[in-house]
């Protein structure tokens, strides 16, 4: 629209065009409802002023409607294109809170009220965020906790799914867990008895965002059951990045650790190591076995699987730079902690770590990955020194 200079509170300050049902959100700020809502899908913030947002309602301005409206039709003669005026039934928002005002005055089962929800949220990807309200993911935790008697298997499943499936702001999360303390342990006991494999996905990607905001009260005294689910999902090839993700905010914790080793995680995470070829699942995976090396317990499984010190040495310069040195890590506390280990030595030899750490020094890491790298050399020549054995390093690096 050249001829013309359009008022800037018109424009969306994300598509920058003029906006046709323009919306304000919690922070004050005001957009075309169409481009916030896109927005909402990924990000839960301000746009503008990049505050976490309190709520995701999105209330209308009809007002600056209006305005814009009327300068539109004044400057028609320029070139102006009439603003078309919102849908009315697209509030989600108002159909939301018909659902729930049923499911809460008896007038529908709340099985019935789910299956709303569930159809609501299929219709398009964009209704997500009218369920990202305290209110329906209240109304939704209760069914995880108080089922109707003779469909409580159902209701669980339905509930956890569109749990998972709406991708709650960190801000709505909190005040969810502040509400419900004992929702995670609430969410476990789901995992474990829930019998569909798309429930049991949308359990552990679910806890996996609680655990994400819990504090370490949740954290520090976590009970077996849940390693055990944890073992059980990466053996069954479910839900393998966010049960990774709750492995990860777990093991800094010592006895979270030595438990995650009783189950077999460690077993776990080098079979995906060996079969997986997915980027991202190998950085968390290594980045978990790391946190479960810190422990004896954790390396000497490591050691006793077969494939293990072979599977991490595999790994160096395959998949990015943070898991190079994440492996070089979990190697140099094997070596470490098994000084004079002849075994651990000829190991390392026989899987090709001496040949992938060398091209490490020679690409250039960070400076305490390189001393790392250097002293398992130094181990390695001092274990193979005085025995028939021989070991060559490529030149420049017979220093170490």
């Amino acid at each position: 629209m050249p001829e013309i200079e359009v008022p800037s509170d018109f424009l969306c300050p994300i598509s920058l065009q003029i906006m046709s049902d323009p919306v304000t959100i919690s922070t004050g700020i005001t957009y075309d409802r169409e481009s916030i809502e896109k927005w909402l899908l990924f990000c839960k913030n301000c746009p503008v002023t990049k505050q976490p947002l309190i709520g995701t309602d999105l209330t209308p301005n009809h007002t600056l409607r209006r305005v814009i409206q009327g300068w539109c039709c004044v400057n028609a003669e320029h070139g102006a294109e009439r603003v078309r005026s919102p849908k009315g039934e697209g509030d989600g928002g108002h159909v939301v809170k018909v659902i729930l005002k049923e499911a809460m005055r008896g007038r529908s089962s709340r099985l019935e009220c789910l299956n709303k929800l569930e159809a609501f949220l299929a219709e398009t990807e964009r209704n997500k965020i009218y369920l990202q309200d305290a209110r329906s993911m209240e109304f939704l935790a209760s069914m995880l906790n108080n089922p109707e008697d003779g469909n409580e298997d159902v209701i669980v499943e339905k509930a956890i799914e569109i749990i998972s499936n709406i991708n709650s702001p960190t801000t709505l999360l909190e005040h969810l867990l502040i509400r419900n303390s004992n929702l995670i342990d609430v969410v476990i006991s789901i995992v474990a008895v829930t019998k569909t494999s798309r429930s049991r996905a949308a359990a552990i990607a679910f806890l996996s965002s609680l655990y994400s905001i819990s504090d370490q009260t949740h954290k520090t005294f976590t009970k077996d059951d849940l390693f055990i689910q944890l073992s059980r999902a990466l053996n069954d090839q479910i839900a393998i990045k966010p049960t990774l993700k709750i492995l990860l905010h777990l093991a800094p914790f010592g006895r979270n650790r030595i438990k995650a080793v009783k189950h077999g995680v460690v077993f776990d995470l080098v079979e995906l190591l060996l079969n997986s070829t997915v980027g991202r699942e190998c950085e968390l995976a290594i980045m978990a076995m790391d946190q479960l090396c810190e422990c004896a317990e954790g390396r000497a499984e490591l050691l006793r699987h077969g494939g293990g010190m072979a599977v991490v040495a595999r790994k160096i310069l395959r998949v990015s730079n943070f898991s190079n040195e994440k492996a070089v890590r979990i190697l140099y506390h094997v070596c470490k902690n098994n000084v004079g280990n002849f075994g651990v030595a000829e190991e390392m030899v026989e899987v090709g770590a001496v040949g992938k750490l060398c091209l490490m020094l020679q690409i250039g890491g960070s400076l305490k990955t390189n001393e790392r790298i250097k002293e398992i050399l130094h181990f390695l020549r001092c274990i193979f020194k005085g025995t028939k054995c021989v070991l060559v390093l490529p030149s420049g690096f017979d220093r170490f």
